[in-house]
């Protein structure tokens, strides 16, 4: 399972001609709005689109399985590149220990491909975290800290 944020609103449309490009064929795909029910079958590949608070980062995806997806060791990376690409979107993914000397269980961390390009970023204080304390705002912007190589094949 990995889940990737994304610079603007997609359509389910739009996520599935992303994935049938990554995939191989022959592989269920299922993908659905956050307020679908599960389905019965939830295929080789289940995303589940889900809307955020910060309108700079307004859509998560949450895909689960995929396990034989093709998609190559770091999936949620290789998607990323691949939305960059083919949809021009900026693109916020989990922090690979391989990647980047920051702990992978920071909640702060996040590998950044913006503009086409990789960085560790941070998300602290941003409305794609929990606030801490009621008086925080948590409205700055995603924090771009360095850039990093990202190998993702």
């Amino acid at each position: 399972m990995f889940s990737i944020t994304v610079s603007r609103s997609l359509t389910v449309d739009h996520v599935v001609d992303v994935f049938e490009d990554l995939i191989p064929t022959g592989l269920q795909l299922v993908v659905q709005p956050d307020d679908a029910d599960v389905p019965d079958n939830t295929g080789d590949l289940w995303i589940r689109l889900v809307d955020n608070e910060d309108p700079r980062w307004p859509l998560s995806l949450d895909v689960v399985g995929g396990y034989d997806s093709g998609l190559g060791p770091y999936p949620d990376l290789r998607v990323a590149e691949h939305m960059g690409e083919r949809l021009g979107v900026d693109v916020l993914c989990g922090v690979d220990p391989s990647v980047s000397d920051v702990d992978p269980s920071d909640p702060y961390y996040r590998l950044a491909l913006v503009g086409g390009r990789w960085y560790l970023a941070s998300v602290a204080f941003t409305r794609l975290t929990e606030p801490d304390t009621a008086d925080s705002s948590h409205d700055e912007p995603v924090k771009l800290i360095r850039p990093v190589v990202v190998r993702t094949r």
